[in-house]
């Protein structure tokens, strides 16, 4: 672990809610520009990316932009997103109006939220894809309680995996397990190793270093 990331887990971090929107806003994070940016960052993602592979998809969307911030809104979006638009990529019946829907979701997440409310917006968005896919509604029974049964096992993971805040490794998370539960309803999609593949550990001064799954291992 990076020296800087292992002083921030020495000492529990007090910040109010609006502290953290303030600092977020300064930092074009988690609030302010943060509409903006899923806005673009979605109609990047549905103009150029023609894949079938999530992580592969979310490392070439968000690595070619300079300057930004590991942490933010827009992975409440971009998840769910690049899920169904794998899914659509590799020929299932996906139209642009469910992809549109899943970032609207995302839009319902506030930064912070992992922190403040116990809902990561990462894992949000992609049991929103979920939700879509299963037609699950607040009174379809079963299709809910299968949906809630993912979102714990997100949740579980994330806990499992813990360290610092990191939208990327939520991300990363919430794209490996989505997988396999996606293909249990028929939409499969190319396997992809995921410990130690993180592009984006360099830009995060938080990062757990070689305490994450993802961040890369020597050879």
């Amino acid at each position: 672990m990076n020296t800087r990331a292992r002083k921030l887990r020495q000492k529990p971090i007090r910040i109010s809610y609006e502290e953290f929107r303030t600092a977020a806003s300064a930092a074009a994070c988690c609030a302010g520009t943060g509409g903006d940016t899923t806005t673009t960052l979605a109609t990047m993602a549905a103009r150029q990316l023609t894949g079938t592979k999530p992580a592969e998809m979310l490392e070439e969307l968000l690595g070619g932009q300079e300057g930004m911030p590991v942490c933010g809104v827009w992975h409440h979006a971009l998840a769910g997103e690049i899920l169904l638009l794998c899914l659509k990529n590799a020929r299932y019946q996906i139209g642009d109006d469910l992809i549109d829907e899943v970032v609207e979701r995302g839009r319902l997440i506030p930064g912070g939220a992992c922190g403040f409310m116990g809902v990561c917006g990462a894992l949000n968005s992609t049991t929103s894809a979920y939700a879509i896919l299963l037609g699950s509604t607040p009174v379809a029974t079963e299709a809910r309680e299968r949906l809630l049964r993912f979102s714990s096992r997100l949740a579980a993971r994330l806990v499992e995996i813990g360290g610092s805040r990191c939208c990327k490794k939520s991300t990363y998370a919430a794209l490996e397990l989505a997988q396999g539960e996606f293909a249990k309803l028929g939409f499969e999609l190319p396997g992809e190793e995921f410990a130690g593949r993180c592009k984006f550990f360099a830009d995060n001064e938080t990062c757990d270093g070689a305490e994450c799954v993802y961040f890369p291992r020597k050879s």
